[in-house]
């Protein structure tokens, strides 16, 4: 063998060897530092939440993806973060659905569902199911110029009220504040009076008796402390707060990640997922426990009041209006997506 022959097999097998070095010792070639933006603490259920992924997606990439989380909106509000990502802000944050009801339009639809599943399990598998059967809803993100990456939920739907509330006839008359206008409907519905207030002010409202009650997620009001000024608890936990709380990934930056990058972030997806499972069963165990001994009153909804809520006139009228003001703004079909959204959630609550 020549010498430059010998000195190409040299040169061929030196990187024959790091390639193979680089497939089993360092899959990772280059750290990465990502930005993320929330408008959570890092000391709550939600925070916890976010916490969980990034803890799992640094560890899928063996430290390679450095994650630097701005809690409290310490970098952008939260209804500021949709278009922050898209512009390049911060290359991940939280997205509220409801933040965004023209952007998001179709996604806000999982509001005219009051009625899913139960378990975490389910929820969690219904989130991941109405991605994959109503593409439209992966479209919208995409064309804020992100991708979804991960998804969790919050825990189910709770009234505090400044007086006894037993079953739903106790709502009659009672000034309740909910945030969603779909809410505000079903209340109405219920024969409560419907109040739109600020999230800050609800505390005051309620030990001012400006409002009667409010009606949230029961991992809310207790955050809140929003059960210490009405200290009567209608909850209910077959009526699912359906939106899912969701982190993205601005999609140059993603699509500027390694394969094995991408690859941590599809990992750390299903991690996160399994160990908030039981963050989010203790959760609501402990916040009925502490309310328990504050010596609040807490009242778990029948079967029956569950069933008179989620088949009021006014869910089927809420549909109708989304879908009106859907095909208004361009939705070729927005019937067809709100039977994807029923299909799923009646799948994921006989599961």
């Amino acid at each position: 063998m020549t010498f430059h022959a010998k000195f190409r097999f040299s040169m061929s097998a030196a990187a024959a060897c790091a390639a193979f070095a680089a497939g089993t010792t360092g899959a990772f070639a280059e750290s990465v530092t990502l930005s993320f933006a929330t408008n959570t603490a890092p000391n709550n259920m939600r925070g916890e939440a976010e916490s969980i992924f990034i803890e799992e997606l640094e560890k899928a990439s063996d430290g390679e993806i450095k994650v630097v989380p701005y809690w409290g909106s310490a970098l952008m509000e939260g209804s500021e973060i949709l278009g922050g990502v898209r512009d390049g802000v911060a290359d991940m944050g939280f997205i509220n659905i409801n933040y965004y009801p023209n952007q998001l339009l179709l996604n806000s639809a999982y509001n005219l569902f009051p009625k899913g599943p139960s378990t975490y399990e389910n929820i969690a598998w219904a989130f991941d199911q109405m991605y994959e059967k109503v593409p439209e809803l992966n479209a919208e993100f995409e064309g804020q110029g992100q991708r979804i990456v991960y998804k969790y939920g919050v825990t189910p739907y709770a009234g505090a009220f400044k007086s006894p509330v037993a079953n739903l006839e106790d709502l009659k008359g009672l000034r309740v504040r909910a945030a969603s206008r779909w809410y505000l409907n079903l209340l109405k519905g219920a024969g409560a009076t419907p109040v739109s207030m600020p999230w800050g002010d609800v505390y005051q409202g309620l030990q001012t008796n400006a409002i009667d009650g409010v009606f949230t997620n029961i991992d809310g009001i207790h955050r809140a402390s929003l059960d210490e000024a009405a200290q009567n608890v209608f909850f209910m936990p077959d009526l699912w707060l359906a939106i899912p709380f969701i982190i993205t990934i601005n999609e140059d930056k993603y699509q500027s990640l390694s394969d094995a990058h991408k690859e941590a972030f599809a990992t750390a997806n299903a991690a996160a997922r399994e160990r908030f499972s039981s963050v989010w069963d203790s959760t609501i165990k402990d916040i009925l426990k502490a309310q328990e001994e504050a010596g609040y009153t807490i009242v778990k909804a029948s079967a029956d009041d569950v069933e008179t809520f989620t088949s009021l006139p006014d869910v089927q009228t809420n549909q109708e209006i989304w879908a009106e003001e859907a095909k208004a703004a361009g939705v070729e079909n927005p019937a067809k997506i709100l039977e994807g959204f029923e299909t799923v959630i009646s799948e994921a609550i006989d599961r």
